[in-house]
């Protein structure tokens, strides 16, 4: 009994520090932790903030099979977005592959333009998944002849813009699709209704200039680069988000999701194509004033 009561007592006196839990949520920040350094500076400060009551922070075992996790997305949803973003590189392949044959055989012009909208029109009524793949892979070449003429032009005069601007595109997406990944589900599902407005209004200010006579122009070209691709970043994260919904819902059509997002990829490559061109020949008329 004398054994049992000391025991107790200093069970009661005792003051042990309890070991500080993160989430599998956090831990799945960290395993993105080139992706979103803010949320490393929090998982930073948080370890600073356990290591004050004796360094237990730092003591604390790695839980290695955290790294990687995606929040609440599960496995069916996690080996679907393989599909996805496996075909979205093939297509963008399509596309590079493309622009060389426009370069080799100057192919583009309206009939390349009406491929174009029928093959991205009739991908939604195909259901075999191997033509659907087939069809998929024609639009990602068509792509890339329609965008053959600006890139070439580009190439002429300053080559390293379209490395600058596709490398740019893919820190956007990746930085864009990663928000959207790690973040609540439906969390971002809320920029559909904005976004398309913003699409409608841009397209309908297009047409007030088309009946104008071009007197809109030089404010068309500044929204129509820098709102566009502020839209189509955001339409990165909605499509992301809407695709785990589809998937969630058991609509699990990884060309068309692939489709989606490879649109988003190519209207962001070619404005950034385009900005960092318009910035260069400004640069390029300031120089000339100088001298």
């Amino acid at each position: 009994k004398l054994k049992t009561s000391c025991k107790l007592k200093l069970t009661a006196s005792s003051t042990v520090p309890r070991p500080i839990r993160i989430s599998p949520r956090m831990q799945g920040m960290f395993g993105g932790g080139g992706m979103h350094g803010m949320h490393g500076m929090g998982g930073m400060g948080g370890g600073m903030h356990g290591g004050m009551g004796g360094f237990g922070g730092f003591t604390r075992p790695m839980n290695w099979n955290a790294l990687g996790k995606m929040g609440d997305i599960d496995a069916k949803v996690q080996n679907h977005l393989l599909k996805v973003y496996a075909t979205l590189c093939s297509g963008i392949m399509a596309a590079a592959l493309g622009v060389y044959v426009d370069a080799k055989f100057a192919v583009a012009g309206l009939m390349t333009q009406i491929a174009l909208l029928v093959s991205i029109v009739g991908l939604n009524f195909i259901t075999d998944i191997y033509n659907k793949l087939a069809v998929f892979h024609v639009t990602g070449l068509l792509v890339g002849c329609n965008m053959s003429p600006l890139l070439v032009a580009v190439a002429m005069f300053r080559p390293d813009i379209i490395i600058t601007a596709l490398l740019g595109t893919c820190v956007i997406f990746a930085c864009f699709s990663g928000a959207a990944l790690f973040a609540k589900r439906r969390h971002f599902l809320y920029l559909g209704g904005a976004l398309s407005s913003a699409l409608s209004l841009m397209a309908m200010m297009r047409f007030m200039n088309f009946v104008m006579g071009g007197a809109l122009s030089q404010g068309m070209s500044f929204i129509h680069l820098y709102g566009g691709l502020v839209v189509f970043m955001g339409y990165i994260i909605f499509d992301t988000q809407m695709i785990i919904e589809d998937v969630h819902n058991r609509r699990n059509d990884f060309v068309g999701h692939a489709q989606q997002l490879f649109i988003d990829f190519v209207a962001v490559f070619v404005r950034l194509v385009q900005i960092l061109m318009r910035n260069a020949d400004k640069k390029r008329e300031s120089d000339r004033r100088r001298r």
